[in-house]
């Protein structure tokens, strides 16, 4: 089976940034399957851009077909969702006849901002192929809580159109977010297209690498001195909940070091509360490679993961970042309020109320109370649950089945189709 799916900011293991549908091809060609994917040759999220003079042919990218559509870069936040939109739907509508030739059973859309939607769903209809839309973010939450625009800014309206018509153009919704159904319900669609999805890591987070002594050392130097290390790592922005983090370090003894290790827009904001606050038991590193996380939360005692109070978790939440904690063998603290919560199913670690320091710190100690085989027992209960339930190769099998069964039921309708007009054939 042939998969066009269209995903503007796709990346690569070598290019970086979102190598989700990258991962999803490389598993769907273990089963014979072949993808083509459709993407914005500039996308803020990738630490590189692949450098193009030629455009309007498929080209293979460490294995996968990929179509780069010629796209312009942008400078701030708003203009890099919407600068990229229009030239990417006219790449789509200009290639249209090379698509074609490909000739694909189906049609994925897995753009986080829903950019491509248009063509994704014009592709599907001149071809007479399925339509299936992969939500990865849940509009116009997500504009509203997270990037905080006003209520009655133009984009809510935008996104919230393009959200319902491609819940009402697409035969299968899937997601990854475990209560998507109510959404679809409240935009008045059916939500018997539906599927849930398992969560999974990315392929990049297991891949081999070179170890990152420094900060592998920086940590064992504390930890000698007798201090007990809590790590918060990843991309250091506001969603992350390290102000709570921050407020339970005032809390704590000063053997208890809170470690953050990362890079982002909020660092600096961080770093001025804690010396504000006069702080001396929380310490700033700078990131590591993607590889590379793994070895550097294995080196600590506990791991922090925060995610906000946001309204929209209701439906289900993105826990990449607290099943990567879990992975790593070692208890988590999370401060997450969200249905279906891994570290709780796990059993490997202690979850508290996303705005209340004095819960985290009491949390803390309990956990520093364990001996520690008690907290290398809990930590390798999360460390199998991410094993067995997040890895990619789940994930992908459940996309691969809802794409087999959607582009069998099309192949059933057009052929009914024929016997009701068989002049027509």
């Amino acid at each position: 089976m042939k998969i066009l799916l269209v995903d503007y900011d796709a990346g690569t293991t070598i290019l970086g940034g979102d190598t989700h549908a990258y991962d999803l091809a490389v598993e769907w060609k273990k089963c014979g399957g072949k993808t083509l994917i459709a993407a914005a040759d500039y996308s803020y999220l990738r630490h590189k851009n692949p450098e193009k003079t030629d455009y309007g042919q498929i080209e293979e990218e460490n294995g996968v077909s990929f179509l780069w559509i010629k796209t312009p870069a942008a400078a701030d936040r708003e203009k890099k969702i919407l600068r990229g939109a229009l030239p990417f739907e006219k790449g789509l509508r200009r290639n249209f006849p090379l698509i074609a030739d490909w000739k694909p059973d189906a049609v994925l859309l897995s753009s986080r901002h829903l950019l491509g939607s248009r063509g994704a769903a014009r592709i599907a209809k001149k071809l007479d192929i399925p339509l299936l839309c992969d939500v990865r973010r849940i509009y116009p939450e997500h504009l509203r809580e997270v990037l905080e625009y006003a209520p009655r800014h133009y984009l809510l309206h935008l996104f919230s159109h393009t959200q319902k018509a491609m819940y009402q153009k697409s035969c299968r919704i899937l997601s990854v977010y475990p209560r998507l159904g109510e959404h679809i319900t409240a935009f008045g669609e059916d939500a018997g297209k539906f599927l849930a999805v398992p969560q999974a890591l990315p392929r990049v987070f297991s891949e081999a690498h070179k170890p990152p002594q420094r900060h592998m050392d920086f940590v064992r130097r504390y930890q000698e001195k007798g201090n007990f290390i809590c790590l918060a790592g990843g991309q250091i922005e506001q969603d992350q909940q390290l102000e709570l983090l921050i407020e339970a370090a005032a809390l704590a003894p000063r053997d208890v070091l809170f470690l953050l290790v990362g890079n982002g827009m909020f660092k600096p904001n961080l770093k001025r509360e804690v010396k504000q606050r006069a702080l001396t038991n929380v310490l700033f590193l700078d990131g590591v490679n993607p590889q590379q996380w793994l070895d550097v939360y294995r080196t600590a005692d506990c791991l922090y993961v925060g995610l906000p109070p946001y309204r929209w978790h209701q439906y289900g939440a993105d826990t990449t970042r607290i099943l990567l904690a879990m992975a790593s063998g070692v208890p988590v603290l999370c401060a997450a309020d969200i249905p279906d919560n891994p570290v709780e199913a796990a059993g490997c670690g202690k979850i508290v109320p996303p705005k209340e320091p004095k819960a985290l710190m009491q949390a803390l100690e309990e956990i520093r109370s364990m001996t520690a085989q008690e907290r290398k027992s809990m930590g390798e209960r999360g460390e199998k649950y991410a094993a067995k339930n997040a890895d990619v190769s789940c994930q992908s099998a459940a996309y691969w089945s809802a794409l087999q069964t959607a582009a069998q039921e099309q192949k059933d309708k057009r052929r009914q189709k024929e016997q009701k007009n068989p002049a027509r054939q």
